[in-house]
This record gives structure tokens, C-alpha cells and sequence, in this order.
């Protein structure tokens, strides 16, 4: 099987979601490390990016091989006002 080179996040923000796990995490301008033979996407949770804003600021990793899907956003900006939207057409359908 051939690898393929990790995805580029250079100044992106990017929202993951874990296998077997209902929730998302947000990670700004991440980027992928080597911790104990596993690699993990590090990098920063932006305000407005968890409840309360309780961990904004804080470093987060997430194991790479337990990414299930990612969507990749130019910003922290870009990422709420999507999920404005969703929020808005969740609530208008039901």
C-alpha cells in the first residue's frame, strides 16, 4: 500500500470527529507531531470553540488514526459562521 503525505493545515482551522465519539473538536492552525510512535493533530481550541470558552487557548491533540472526518475552514471565523448556519436550518427543520 502506498502512503500518501499528510493533509497541508498550514493557517487553517479544523474540525474532527473521533470514531466512537458523538462530539467534534476544534483545532486551530494545527499541525501533525510524532508522540510515542502515534502521530496526533496539535495545535490550539479558539475562543468560541467549546462550551463556556473553558479550554480556549489550550493545546489539543487528537490522535490522527482516530479521525473518522475532518472539514477544514480558512478560520475560527469562517468554522462559527457555518455552524450558525447549521444551527439556523437545524432549528428551521424542526
Amino acid at each position: 500500500m502506498k502512503k500518501t503525505p499528510f493533509p497541508d493545515f498550514t493557517d487553517k482551522f479544523v474540525s474532527v470527529s473521533i470514531v466512537s465519539d458523538d462530539h467534534t473538536y476544534a483545532i486551530d492552525r494545527p499541525r501533525f507531531e510524532l508522540q510515542g510512535d502515534r502521530w496526533f493533530l496539535v495545535g490550539t481550541v479558539p475562543r468560541g470553540c467549546s462550551n463556556g470558552d473553558w479550554c480556549e487557548g489550550a493545546t489539543s491533540a487528537v490522535a490522527w488514526d482516530q479521525v473518522a472526518t475532518y472539514l477544514v475552514f480558512d478560520s475560527a471565523k469562517c468554522y462559527q459562521e457555518g455552524l450558525k448556519n447549521f444551527k439556523k436550518y437545524k432549528k428551521s427543520k424542526g
